[in-house]
């Protein structure tokens, strides 16, 4: 069991260092980091753009999610998905949570959906009992052309994060810095 998942670690950070830095934004490198989301927190339903984007057209049908946003108010300022709530996975403020009914849909999403899955597995771990995960995060959801919204109205760009984590999203998609 631990060699597998050294194994998938491995596999995943050297596709991130190759394929990274190779192809900006593709798709395989989104695979495999959402391979090891899906093995580190089983439990966390995934939640593809596409089917997010299907949620809310169904209407009457389903509920939509409450979207929470796991990213830094940094991040969130540049910009964020319609309707999202800004909870900074590190110092989570439950507040916006207070009257909401704890078997009501909610889904987390962040930048490439590590803190995301953390973040709902934090609040199914509270008593929420639909939480999913936007599987890709939001930098998925860019990378698929998806609307964006900044503290000003819609945008194009997304915050970078850090390091090779920029790399997962398409560059004319990434915000500059002071942006």
């Amino acid at each position: 069991m631990a060699l597998k998942r050294r194994s998938v670690i491995l596999l995943t950070i050297l596709v991130l260092l190759l394929g990274g830095i190779l192809l900006p934004g593709s798709p395989l490198i989104a695979a495999s980091i959402n391979l090891a989301v899906q093995y580190k927190f089983p439990a966390v339903k995934q939640v593809s753009p596409a089917d997010l984007v299907e949620w809310w057209r169904s209407g009457a049908e389903c509920k939509p999610p409450l979207l929470i946003d796991a990213r830094t108010p940094a991040e969130y300022r540049v910009s964020h998905i319609a309707e999202a709530v800004n909870m900074d996975m590190n110092s989570p403020d439950l507040t916006p949570l207070i009257n909401f009914r704890r078997t009501a849909p909610v889904l987390v999403y962040d930048a490439v959906g590590i803190r995301g899955a953390a973040m709902a597995e934090a609040l199914r771990q509270q008593g929420f009992e639909d939480v999913s995960n936007l599987a890709g995060g939001i930098f998925r959801w860019a990378n698929e052309g998806r609307s964006l919204n900044g503290a000003n109205g819609p945008v194009t760009v997304v915050h970078p994060w850090q390091g090779l984590w920029t790399h997962l999203l398409k560059s004319r998609y990434r915000a500059q810095p002071g942006q």
